[in-house]
């Protein structure tokens, strides 16, 4: 029972619980310009606006469905008559096809939220236009590690950033100056040899994705010590158990881990207290002089985020443990167009309250969707 419950919680979002609702649903697979075959999700409006959705980190496009029709921010943009897709960035559970490398083959895994700013947003961009053939421009939400795959695109594919209408940053992540957060302590202090660590013995995911290693964690999480993993879960993310709905854990743990490589998390944890947005530092002089120049030959380049010109609004809260209050407002003063900047007014609001939170609706959805009319109507 317990590990078909398992499968109905890991498998049943795409698209047939889409569907169960009474929405439309599609599949598509999108083929980057290095290899990767990525999956969005699409909730289809004939004549509507596309807006492409972006996960975080160890995430998935069910992220934006999880809540249902009444709060999750897919169906509420359908609702109000947008085309909406829902990005699977490459090495989650639904973007693991490749041309040429297997998933167990360390090519596959050799990327970064660089490579998805380069690579899988583009791709996804020029995909959803071609289909939306009356509307040159998407709008764009990330939320966490999709943020940092937006500002990368901006700064190394600044030409798309004309097709680009709105960029909305939920927990916006670039700078890591002040976050305080366990996870990003521990990340600072231990991923390096970690990362070395995991290498040598052929471990280039994190977690393993494997069928064993889903049915434990989710036994674990759901039915051994439900409460264990919420409390581990909110110390990360910031403690906030009024917004934390206790009885979707099934639906959380049946999704989240979803999968990423164990260079992303690396490349997180070189950025914690570095002054800077840079890029992948591989350890090693003469790698990075190739990939940069001399310039990059002891500490890569930064990203250039005064590229990033199209509108953007960011929304930060000040108990997210995983992004502190003054690096966005670094960011906000580094970034060239930003259109509208929303500290949350609830104190508790934390880094998966953006996603998951009870009243995600009313505390900042409904607050998105109009600014995003405002530019649809040309007021912004």
């Amino acid at each position: 029972m317990i590990s078909l419950c398992w499968k109905i919680a890991v498998c049943i979002l795409w698209p047939e619980l889409i569907r169960k609702y009474g929405y439309p649903a599609e599949i598509h697979e999108i083929e980057t310009k290095d290899g990767f075959i990525v999956t969005a999700h699409r909730i289809p409006k004939s004549g509507g606006q596309p807006v492409l959705l972006v996960h975080g980190l160890q995430d998935s496009s069910s992220t934006w469905v999880l809540l249902g029709p009444s709060t999750s921010l897919g169906y509420l943009l359908s609702q109000q008559g947008y085309d909406v897709w829902l990005m699977n960035t490459r090495g989650n559970r639904y973007s693991r096809k490749h041309k040429h490398y297997h998933r167990y083959q360390p090519q596959f895994w050799d990327f970064s939220f660089h490579e998805v700013g380069m690579y899988d947003l583009p791709a996804a961009v020029d995909y959803i236009l071609q289909r939306s053939r009356n509307f040159s421009q998407v709008h764009l939400v990330g939320h966490s590690q999709g943020t940092t795959c937006i500002f990368a695109m901006g700064s190394e594919r600044p030409q798309y950033m004309k097709k680009i209408k709105l960029v909305q940053a939920l927990a916006p992540v670039a700078y890591f100056d002040y976050v305080e957060g366990p996870l990003v302590s521990v990340l600072a202090k231990y991923m390096k040899p970690l990362s070395m660590i995991l290498k040598l013995i052929g471990i280039h995911e994190l977690p393993p994705e494997n069928e064993a290693w889903n049915e434990v964690f989710y036994k674990f999480c759901t039915f051994i010590i439900p409460n264990t993993c919420s409390y581990f879960t909110l110390q990360i993310s910031g403690v906030d158990i009024d917004q934390y709905n206790i009885t979707l854990v099934p639906l959380f743990s049946g999704q989240a881990p979803s999968g990423t490589s164990v260079k992303s998390l690396t490349h997180y944890a070189q950025l914690v207290h570095s002054g800077g947005f840079y890029k992948y530092d591989y350890y090693n002089p003469d790698e990075n002089r190739r990939r940069y120049g001399e310039s990059g030959a002891i500490r890569p380049p930064q990203y250039k985020l005064k590229n990033l010109n199209c509108k953007v609004a960011l929304f930060y809260a000040r108990n997210d443990l995983l992004t502190a209050v003054k690096d966005v407002e670094r960011l906000s003063r580094i970034l060239p167009n930003v259109v509208h900047k929303q500290l949350m007014a609830y104190e508790k609001f934390n880094h998966i309250d953006f996603v998951w939170g009870k009243d995600v609706k009313t505390m900042l959805y409904e607050d998105m969707i109009k600014l995003m009319q405002k530019v649809d109507r040309g007021e912004i």
